[in-house]
């Protein structure tokens, strides 16, 4: 800010503690405060004039409302609190950024192409986001663009904004070297194609260490700013590392006439993202709200997802497995790690068996059907076979809880044996089955052998599965004998040069002949490349005695860098092969 005047003495404002002052201008002035709860250090910005009037008091809620609508943007400055000190002045809480505004950097230095752009951009969001809301900003400059401990910047001063569709109230000011020509005559104005223009001017700021009118050693009133502003044309930079695509856009935002300029803050910032393209630079992202679509939820939006169907699942507390796949006993097969028993072929008549071997009562029932229990049934009772297999000679019924989680081929009009065959058909098909069981372990407690379980006709298929294998490996052992083991194919010896991908490359050499050309508050170095390969491009980066900064590509060997704040300009630069491969960085100060 401007120091035209002595700050005010700082006022005594509750749960806040005085640090010092930051600044002054013509209508406010900017201490740095503590906070108590909770503890951190804030901006508090407090208006020279009282609210004595109702036009003053409306004046700054409207902008402590419109800061709060829009500090929620990265870059535009948070508020915290909006109050009235004791002696009526009105002071605004906000956040801090403690490092130098955009005024501040321009005076001590022109910022290179990348910074310029990225800021511009980045500001741009900030003012596409409050246009959206039906806010113009109306005094866009330099020292309304402060800068985070991040490196961000942040839009501030919200003073004499308004709605778009309202002039601007009396009494608001201007900064007349940012401001478009249509600001000093009389009528209403189009507040975003003021702020457009402004924002223009301000990125022609940065880079060019000077306001656009302005005319280093010559007369630079007021009066003659104004006739510039409405009459010359834009003065070119003269730099030769801003491309001719960056002047085009920032004359098409400063155009004298409002209708030739870009229509929306949007537009004006895709044309910066174009020129960094043509740069090879990292394109800056543009931070705008999207608009949230209300969905209505309808009852049977999710009616699919929420249907009760007909679910068929095993119960895995069951210790024993569903009668309807009954073993090659006639019985259950236990669903637990222990031995297999034989059931007994009269049981009781509850949904129990006996297991003669551990004196264990288990129940029967091993399938659940959309939370019921399936009653179990007898493999002995073959007038009531088990749900879902179709008994001897029968038709096919409905499809049981077997037949919706297992597919089994179609069975034959008759069976043999009886229904103990038939339930071993079932089990065959749906079971993968191991060595066949011997003859003891197929009789019931009694010594007498299950009926119909084909056990011989199994054993004597073993048996013969068994020779054919036999023979297979005696003919395998009598070839291997009389031919010998085959030879293995010759490898063939690879000769000359080694695969390309297993040399390893030279290391990439680092760039030579780093010069500076000092001048417009900076130095134009340039370096030449020891080794020029196709697709070669450089990394720099600003450097300072303690720091690197952040390291941009470009395509020549050729770069602006402003000076520091030693008056000096300084940089690291790396050689950037196709592959991704970078030299050893080469430094230098001018």
């Amino acid at each position: 800010m401007s120091s035209r005047r002595a700050p005010a003495p700082p006022p005594t404002l509750p749960g806040y503690r005085f640090i010092s002052v930051l600044g002054s201008g013509g209508f406010s002035d900017v201490y740095l405060y503590e906070q108590d709860r909770p503890r951190r250090k804030v901006a508090v910005k407090v208006l020279t004039a009282d609210l004595k009037t109702a036009g003053a008091r409306s004046s700054f809620e409207s902008e402590a409302n419109l800061m709060a609508q829009l500090s929620a943007h990265p870059y535009i400055v948070t508020i915290f609190e909006a109050e009235i000190t004791d002696s009526g002045h009105s002071y605004l809480a906000m956040e801090y950024c403690s490092r130098p505004s955009l005024d501040v950097q321009y005076r001590q230095g022109r910022s290179s192409v990348d910074r310029a752009l990225e800021v511009g951009i980045q500001v741009a969001s900030a003012v596409e986001t409050a246009h959206r809301a039906g806010i113009a900003h109306r005094d866009i400059k330099p020292a309304n663009v402060l800068v985070t401990d991040y490196n961000r910047p942040a839009l501030t001063d919200f003073g004499i904004s308004g709605t778009m569709d309202g002039e601007q109230s009396e009494g608001g000011g201007m900064s007349i070297p940012w401001s478009p020509p249509e600001s000093f005559g009389a009528g209403a104005t189009d507040g975003v194609k003021v702020d457009i223009w402004a924002l223009g001017a301000t990125i022609y700021t940065l880079l060019a260490g000077h306001s656009p009118f302005v005319i280093p050693g010559a007369d630079n009133s007021q009066r003659m700013l104004m006739d510039r502003i409405a009459s010359a044309p834009l003065p070119g930079l003269g730099r030769a590392d801003v491309p001719e695509a960056l002047e085009r856009v920032l004359a098409t935002a400063m155009a004298k006439s409002p209708a030739s300029r870009y229509a929306s803050a949007k537009d004006f910032a895709r044309a910066l993202m174009r020129v960094q393209t043509e740069l090879n630079l990292s394109v800056t992202p543009f931070e705008v709200r999207d608009d949230v679509v209300s969905h209505e939820v309808r009852p049977d939006d999710h009616h699919e997802a929420t249907r009760v169907r007909s679910v068929v699942s095993i119960d895995p507390e069951a210790p024993t497995a569903n009668p309807t796949f009954p073993t090659r006993d006639g019985g259950s097969r236990t669903t637990g790690g222990g031995s297999r028993g034989a059931v007994p072929r009269q049981g009781p008549a509850s949904g129990a068996t006996a297991n003669p071997r551990d004196n264990t009562t288990g129940n029967t029932t091993g399938l659940i059907r959309n939370g019921q229990t399936v009653p179990g049934t007898f493999p002995h009772a073959p007038a009531a076979p088990a749900p879902g297999i179709p008994g001897p000679g029968a038709p096919a019924g409905p499809p049981g809880a077997v037949e919706d989680t297992v597919a089994r081929p179609a069975e034959p009009a008759a069976w043999h044996g009886g229904p103990a065959q038939g339930a071993e058909h079932v089990l065959d098909s749906t079971v993968q089955r191991g060595a066949p069981a011997l003859a003891e372990d197929l009789a019931d407690p009694h010594g007498q052998p299950a009926p119909g379980v084909g056990g011989r006709k199994r054993l004597w298929l073993g048996l013969a599965s068994g020779l054919v294998l036999a023979a297979a490996v005696v003919i395998g052992v009598v070839v291997f004998t009389n031919q010998g083991a085959p030879t293995a194919p010759e490898t063939p010896v690879a000769s000359g040069k080694p695969s390309s991908a297993l040399v390893v490359g030279a290391p990439v050499p680092a760039v030579a002949d780093l010069a500076a050309a000092p001048g417009d508050g900076g130095s134009e170095w340039t370096w030449t490349n020891p080794d020029p390969q196709d697709g070669d491009a450089y990394l720099w980066a600003p450097i300072s005695a303690v720091s690197t900064g952040e390291y941009k590509r470009v395509a020549e060997a050729k770069v602006f860098v402003a000076n520091g704040a030693d008056d000096k300009s300084c940089i690291s630069v790396k050689l950037l092969r196709k592959s991704g491969e970078t030299s050893p960085e080469t430094k230098k100060c001018s």
